[in-house]
């Protein structure tokens, strides 16, 4: 007899906390079975909600007794770190390392998996974490809640990875179990659905479009270069995917809200 956490959704939803951050999970109380990535797709977004709470609520107390937001903003990127384990930044350090150095798609492959970290892999690490504290010390002065929009960026991330996924094929070059299968569309609306309602509900209509439309471009910038490169996505793209889209957009927030168009 099933237990409560036992239930199918209840299970997906640890799946997702497990391959995503670090908080500890005791997989034997949900399942017998390996965690199925794939099946637990439609829970990437309220993963990424979670995450950004448990990274901005700490912040978001330090706003509220009036430490600076530069402050307030590092130590809740600091947080997002150690719950992630620099699961999405690891990736775009590696992406960077490959697409920057070039060569032949077995090269290329082999230097997104050496362990080192390159000058691009530095450069692109560095310059993400600074355009991400930036953009959410923007937001932040212009009086918009941390904790909500870390939540909106992370959540956001985590959807254009199940998109970028159906939308271009694995490289063959990828690591077995790197990489999700393709998702299902029940299961692509139903991630959908829990990103768009809060977000879409939250946001201006033309903040929430500009938004999504910088994610559109992410996703098939990176999917095409990746194509041309390595024949086909990997678990770092998919990483690096996540990362770039959430800082696209909050970027897509920081200009309508500053009121650039």
């Amino acid at each position: 007899m099933k237990t409560f956490y036992q239930n199918k959704y209840l299970v997906d939803v640890f799946a997702s906390i497990m391959f995503f951050t670090r908080i500890p999970i005791n997989w034997s109380y949900f399942s017998n079975t390996a965690p199925d990535l794939t099946r637990a797709a439609w829970s990437f977004p309220l993963v990424g909600f979670l995450i950004g709470v448990l990274s901005g609520i700490f912040g978001e107390f330090l706003i509220s007794i009036n430490v600076s937001s530069f402050l307030s903003c590092s130590i809740a990127i600091a947080i997002s770190v150690l719950i992630t384990g620099a699961f999405h930044e690891d990736g775009l350090a590696d992406m960077a390392d490959g697409f920057g150095a070039g060569g032949s798609p077995k090269k290329i492959n082999e230097i997104m998996h050496d362990s080192r970290l390159g000058t691009y892999g530095t450069a692109a690490l560095i310059l993400g974490l600074l355009i991400r504290l930036g953009l959410l010390v923007c937001l932040v002065d212009l009086g918009y809640s941390l904790l909500i929009i870390l939540s909106i960026g992370f959540a956001s991330g985590k959807l254009a990875i199940i998109f970028m996924r159906n939308l271009y094929q694995t490289s063959s070059l990828a690591k077995t179990g790197s990489i999700i299968e393709a998702v299902s569309p029940k299961k692509i609306l139903f991630a959908s659905l829990i990103w768009f309602v809060p977000v879409f509900s939250y946001l201006p209509l033309f903040a929430f479009l500009l938004g999504t439309i910088l994610i559109v471009i992410i996703v098939f910038f990176i999917g095409r270069m990746s194509k041309q490169k390595l024949g086909g996505i990997t678990g770092d793209v998919l990483g690096a995917t996540a990362f770039l889209s959430e800082l696209a957009f909050l970027l897509g927030l920081v200009i309508y809200f500053s009121g650039v168009i």
